[in-house]
């Protein structure tokens, strides 16, 4: 599994997990405990993210001001980045709205999505294979 992570100004963090492999399971249950993850739900993430493509997850929160992301394997490149997309664009930048209590469609809100969209690039790369 590899770990990046994205720092959002300073007021957020993101860590982002790919390339899941059957072998993290036990740092990837870890992970999502440190979260708040429990019982089935845990269990059911870990099947989806280990054994079906295309797949990906996030969780947040708010106390500690960050976001966890996994990125399951993906069928092309394409498919991998709009997981990231999804997950990071998405569910992570709705955590941060929350909480920093920034209007959905606000020029604050546009700049969060573009900045999400610039380090996921910079950070990432091209990880899928």
């Amino acid at each position: 599994m590899n770990t990046k992570y994205l720092d959002v100004d300073g007021s957020w963090g993101i860590v982002i997990c790919y390339d899941l492999r059957r072998l993290d399971e036990y740092e990837m249950r870890q992970d999502m405990m440190a979260f708040g993850m429990h019982g089935e739900s845990l269990d059911h993430a870990i099947d989806v993210l280990l054994y079906e493509e295309n797949s990906g997850m996030c969780v947040s929160r708010g106390d500690i001001r960050m976001s966890l992301v996994f990125i399951g394997r993906a069928t092309s490149s394409a498919q991998h980045w709009d997981t990231i997309a999804h997950e990071c664009l998405y569910h992570a930048s709705v955590a941060i709205h929350d909480y920093y209590d920034i209007p959905f469609g606000s020029e604050d809100g546009a700049w969060l999505t573009g900045f999400l969209m610039r380090q996921a690039v910079r950070v990432l790369g091209e990880p899928c294979k």
